[in-house]
């Protein structure tokens, strides 16, 4: 107990006590900073009404749905292509420099490539003739930003799946060929049949991490009064942070809690009942 004691304190400081907060201060009355009752329920029950939290939920959906192809699927084929490849590190470092680029940066490149006047993406689309266009606005806004977030994690993920399929025994794949199987049959029926509990890893740090995404929202949409990008990590800031409502901010944080533990209770089931155990690689 005394070695564990410090990583416990570490712990119960930086994550047990915020969350302790964050209970109390959602049954609290705030205006502004300065705390003026306790024991309501008012914020809970405003969440069933609030148009924007419904907005900014559906956009999340619609974001996680985006980034499980543009991500994990096509980080997939990637490492397919890449497992295939004699020597593949050139081309695993370029598909993976994104992951290393601070968010800051990654945001102010593509958002001068969403630039309506003079991006890139407009100037292409001016020299074949055709009129600008607002990317970063509705109805293309939850795909920008899901494209960008692809650019920079289908590499990441591409690593983890490509380990997972160096560890497939060479003497599988070999056999399957003998027997006369093309290679999308084996990247289909052998390579991720072996890997679907990585598989299943991966969707559920995509559909966590799209419910607690913020930084490129932040950078790409500094800008949206008509909120089309809004999801819930940003709500949650902006309501918390720049309308001060503290008790309302504090409900939405223990919404967006309940909801990945959720998405986690959910996963771990199917991984049980439906992926079932194998032999791991």
């Amino acid at each position: 107990m005394l070695f564990v004691a410090p990583a416990l304190l570490v712990y119960a400081t930086m994550v047990v006590f915020p969350i302790v907060l964050s209970i109390v201060f959602s049954f609290t009355e705030w205006q502004r900073f300065q705390v003026l009752s306790f024991g309501t329920i008012k914020h809970y029950q405003r969440i069933g009404s609030d148009p924007v939290l419904a907005k900014a939920f559906a956009n999340n959906l619609v974001y996680i749905a985006a980034t499980i192809v543009l991500e994990g699927f096509v980080g997939l084929v990637l490492a397919a292509v890449a497992h295939r490849m004699t020597r593949s590190m050139v081309f695993r470092a370029i598909f993976f420099a994104p992951v290393i680029l601070p968010s800051i940066v990654i945001g102010t490149l593509w958002r001068r490539i969403y630039a309506t006047s003079a991006g890139l993406l407009n100037s292409l689309l001016e020299i074949v003739g055709f009129e600008p266009v607002v990317w970063l606005g509705p109805p293309f806004t939850m795909y920008a930003v899901s494209v960008v977030s692809g650019w920079i994690f289908a590499g990441y993920f591409m690593t983890i799946f490509y380990a997972s399929m160096t560890r497939i025994p060479s003497t599988i794949i070999e056999a399957a060929r003998i027997d006369g199987a093309g290679e999308l049959a084996i990247f289909f029926r052998i390579e991720i049949p072996l890997i679907k509990n990585m598989i299943m890893l991966v969707l559920l740090v995509i559909v966590t991490g799209g419910f607690k995404g913020f930084d490129l929202f932040q950078i790409l949409l500094r800008r949206d009064p008509l909120q089309s990008g809004i999801v819930l990590p940003t709500y949650l800031i902006r309501t918390f942070f720049e309308n001060t409502d503290i008790g309302y901010g504090s409900a939405l944080s223990m919404v967006l809690t309940l909801v990945v533990l959720g998405i986690m209770g959910i996963t771990a089931l199917v991984n049980r009942y439906v992926v079932g155990r194998i032999d791991e690689y």
